[in-house]
């Protein structure tokens, strides 16, 4: 595991089921497209679309916000005769064979209630019994596919890299271990990962949803089981959607999801990557001190020891770096490294005689700072010059 990134496997899901990243998208698109033909609401000839176009070159998110702009207030999918009389400038439009092609079929409202897509009618057809019905990933996922490529680039999508359908989910990556380590508990008891358990889930719910279905189970139970699949397969990238019951541990406390990993002061991006733990720097309090002189800062001996000088070994200062060595790091004043002119580095935190070291001449100790030394300390948030200026050290041994 230390020397293997490890691999991705996957898990083949009984049913399609929406990314809860994508729901919004696959809203819009959904809005923009015909619900029974898959065609785009509005011929690509049209003018206003063809502005759009030219004028959306090199931005797809603007491209798709126009469209869909364009495409939202529209509920009927119309057919070629219609689009030709809506675009007097083009009459050869049908005859090219570039003509809509379009149903003609009224297009359901489309909501979005919780983890579910709703589709309502406003005009009752005969090809619509229901004016209302919920809207399955699977059926999404179907007029997604029917999508053509040139529509896809016309919402923003160059198919080459992602096309609408891709945005449902049918294979769930599972990460590797090295992305969901066990914490070893005292003793041999191992305390699984979040993302551990919650893959767990998701597979004990898909095989479910797999045994009802091949033993040809009641609509109403697929239905539920395909909703707890939806549910672990959500929570397992977000756990904190609004108005969306949390996944729990068997303690009570929410799973950490994929989502709460990255996020926020303590995720991924600004926890790990931006900031970084390093040696040689510290934090205390800050206050005036009426006893030092104007170009004196006091330091804290927890500090003194934690920051260092580097001083070359010269005939002139070698018994002082002697003793220095000798004393180690956790007597004050002494050193914490020396760094022999080969460019090894000796750490005398860990080595067991710091007596039986040897200096010579060119090399450099790593003492802890005295009385006098010049630093430059830096006060956080840095507002002015004042914040970061130059002083002598004045060590403060009556400070804990």
């Amino acid at each position: 595991m230390t020397d293997c990134p490890g691999h991705f496997g996957h898990l083949e899901l009984a049913k399609p089921v929406f990314h809860v990243g994508f729901l919004t998208k696959t809203m819009k698109i959904l809005r923009c497209v015909c619900f029974y033909c898959s065609k785009l609401l509005f011929n690509a000839q049209y003018p206003k679309i063809r502005e759009i176009v030219t004028k959306s070159k090199g931005q797809p998110r603007k491209r798709l916000q126009h469209v869909y702009n364009l495409c939202k207030g529209k509920m009927i999918c119309e057919g070629d005769e219609i689009d030709v009389n809506k675009d007097p400038d083009d009459p050869t439009m049908a005859k090219k064979g570039s003509g809509h092609g379009g149903c003609g079929r009224y297009q359901p409202n489309i909501k979005r209630v919780g983890l579910e897509l709703v589709a309502e009618w406003k005009h009752v057809n005969e090809d619509t019994q229901d004016r209302k019905q919920i809207l399955t990933a699977e059926r999404v996922y179907e007029i997604f596919k029917h999508i053509t490529d040139e529509e896809c680039y016309l919402l923003g999508m160059d198919p080459k890299y992602a096309r609408p359908d891709w945005m449902i989910m049918t294979v769930l990556p599972v990460p590797p271990l090295p992305v969901r380590p066990a914490v070893v508990m005292h003793g041999s008891a191992r305390n699984q990962d979040d993302l551990t358990h919650k893959l767990a889930d998701i597979i004990k719910a898909n095989n479910e949803l797999v045994r009802n279905e091949q033993a040809g189970a009641a609509a109403h139970i697929i239905v539920e089981n395909l909703k707890m699949l939806q549910f672990h397969v959500a929570t397992l990238t977000d756990n904190d959607m609004p108005g969306m019951p949390r996944a729990l541990q068997k303690s009570g406390r929410p799973l950490k999801a994929i989502k709460a990993r990255l996020k926020g002061k303590e995720g991924r991006i600004r926890g790990n990557l931006m900031g970084k733990r390093v040696d040689f720097s510290a934090r205390t309090v800050i206050t005036a001190d009426p006893n030092l002189r104007i170009d004196q800062v006091g330091v804290p001996r927890s500090i003194v020891q934690n920051l260092t000088y580097p001083e070359i070994v010269t005939p002139f200062n070698m018994t002082k770096m002697m003793e220095l060595v000798k004393r180690g790091n956790n007597q004050y004043p002494g050193a914490k490294y020396f760094v022999r002119d080969n460019g090894a580095r000796i750490d005398l935190r860990y080595h067991p005689k710091p007596s039986d070291l040897h200096l010579q001449c060119g090399y450099k100790v790593e003492r802890h700072i005295t009385d006098g030394d010049l630093v430059i300390f830096n006060r956080q948030p840095t507002l002015h010059k004042m914040s970061m200026m130059g002083h002598r050290v004045k060590i403060r041994f009556n400070i804990f």
